[in-house]
């Protein structure tokens, strides 16, 4: 998960996160996922389907439905999700909004939303599911705790669509699409990438290593693999992103300066000359991210 505004952090120590962050960047996300690993999920289940019986998806940690929301109409129905998060809210807004969404075929959704916390893993969640999905997630989580996920796959033979991890890449652009990236930005960067290793709830996070160590561990067990970069991209001419652009800013700069008290004026100049760049409009922003489709190594 990229960095919100410290002032609302969407990750305190219970690990929720803040409505208003993800409807900010619910746009972002699904302009940037990659539609050819959605479509091969989309094969996977069509290969696997011997009646006509709802296929069993899981979203976990799904926060409001976003994922949901993305995948509905992009995946062979009938459709039963389950969406499983500890923010009992953030639920409530995902009955809400899944009441209106369709699958491909204009059938409405089954589902059921699951409040409880992810730590431990428990493996039967994924109990005659037919397709794990999770959208930035496993930055956010330990090497351990991703084993546990991997390992009840495996031995599941589930295939899983993985969306939106950070890989800590980042940098300004301009109207061109160009990189701005000076000194300064490359020293925040290292700063940000210690950050992003802290514990987020799930112990010591994966940060930009979460899709190499997903990818070895499916391997490891026999799994192909499919993943695709999916970069947000803000471009300096587009008002509508600039105000996650301007949230992104903010965040980096306050989880730098949590990180590095000792260098605030220099933190302090930073933000304030990206900042004016952003709202002039003379630069956006890109931040890189990466999705990931893993399956069984047999035909369905």
């Amino acid at each position: 998960m990229t960095l919100a505004p410290a002032s609302r952090t969407p990750i305190p120590p219970g690990g929720r996160f803040e409505g208003r962050w993800l409807a900010l960047r619910e746009p972002a996300d699904h302009r940037a996922r990659d539609a050819s690993l959605t479509a091969a999920a989309r094969h996977w289940l069509e290969g696997c389907r011997h009646d006509d019986r709802p296929l069993q998806l899981i979203d976990l940690a799904s926060g409001s439905a976003s994922n949901v929301a993305h995948l509905a109409t992009r995946l062979p129905g009938p459709q039963h999700w389950r969406l499983i998060d500890q923010d009992a809210a953030l639920l409530a807004q995902a009955d809400e909004r899944l009441q209106a969404l369709r699958d491909e075929a204009g059938r409405p959704l089954t589902w059921r939303t699951e409040s409880r916390s992810l730590t431990p893993f428990d493996p039967t969640l994924l109990d005659g599911a037919d397709l794990v999905c999770a959208s930035a997630l496993f930055d956010l989580v330990s090497r351990d705790w991703l084993a546990g996920v991997v390992q009840a796959m495996a031995e599941r033979r589930l295939p899983g669509l993985f969306t939106l991890s950070i890989t800590g890449g980042w940098c300004f652009i301009d109207a061109d699409g160009h990189d701005r990236e000076d000194a300064d930005d490359r020293w925040v960067r290292r700063i940000l990438d210690t950050h992003q290793h802290r514990d987020k709830g799930f112990g010591t996070a994966l940060g930009g290593a979460a899709t190499d160590t997903l990818a070895e561990r499916f391997a490891a067990h026999g799994y192909d693999l499919r993943r695709a970069a999916s970069p947000w991209i803000l471009p300096p001419a587009d008002a509508d992103a600039r105000p996650l652009a301007l949230a992104l800013l903010d965040g980096w700069a306050e989880a730098a300066l949590e990180q590095r008290p000792d260098s605030a004026a220099r933190l302090h100049g930073w933000h304030v000359h990206r900042r004016a760049r952003l709202e002039a409009g003379d630069w956006g922003v890109r931040v890189e991210h990466d999705d990931l489709f893993v399956h069984p190594r047999h035909a369905p």
